[in-house]
């Protein structure tokens, strides 16, 4: 057998320091495009505080390697006004619909829609997104749900108004989406 010398060893100590970085999920992927999404918002009043999940599949089967983690999307989001006040919505994501629970009610609303009680959905929390009518400002979205959804390929987005009311035909507009994640 052969010892490995003093130079081999230290040759071999930056790739030892790149897999132990890569472990630790540090290594960023290059960013990735994603296609703009339009979430229509409804008018909130009628929500009352619940998470509103659209039946629209925003990730569309783009699925993240099992070794990748700490998935985020960031992009720009502009609110679309017709004389409501939103200024904040708390943004959760679910890899599937089915088998919502008695905690959530399906809206009779086209396209399909549910609502949620807020304090069963905190696990699917992503973050937030602060709007100003007609201005675009710019958020990132993560957290393991993400990443859960980003794994089986679909994401369903919810939102809950935390600041403002939304109108009805007001919507909220997501564009210049990147996922990015690590290894």
């Amino acid at each position: 057998m052969k010892t490995p010398t003093h130079r081999s060893v230290k040759a071999s100590l930056p790739l030892a320091a790149l897999l132990a970085l890569a472990s630790c999920g540090v290594i960023p992927t290059p960013p990735v495009a994603l296609p703009d999404a339009t979430i229509p918002l409804g008018n909130t009043a009628l929500s009352m505080g619940q998470v509103v999940y659209m039946d629209r599949d925003v990730l569309g089967g783009s699925t993240l390697a099992a070794a990748l983690q700490g998935l985020s999307i960031s992009g720009n989001a502009t609110y679309a006004a017709t004389g409501g006040t939103l200024s904040s919505l708390k943004v959760y994501v679910r890899s599937s619909l089915r088998d919502l629970g008695s905690s959530c009610t399906a809206l009779p609303v086209v396209p399909p829609a549910y609502a949620c009680s807020p304090a069963n959905e905190a696990a699917q929390a992503i973050g937030t997104v602060s709007v100003q009518a007609g201005a675009s400002r710019a958020f990132t979205l993560s957290g393991p749900a993400l990443d859960a959804a980003a794994r089986t390929g679909h994401g369903y987005f919810g939102v809950q108004v935390t600041g403002g009311q939304a109108l009805q035909g007001e919507s909220l507009s997501l564009t210049s989406l990147k996922a990015q994640a690590k290894f």
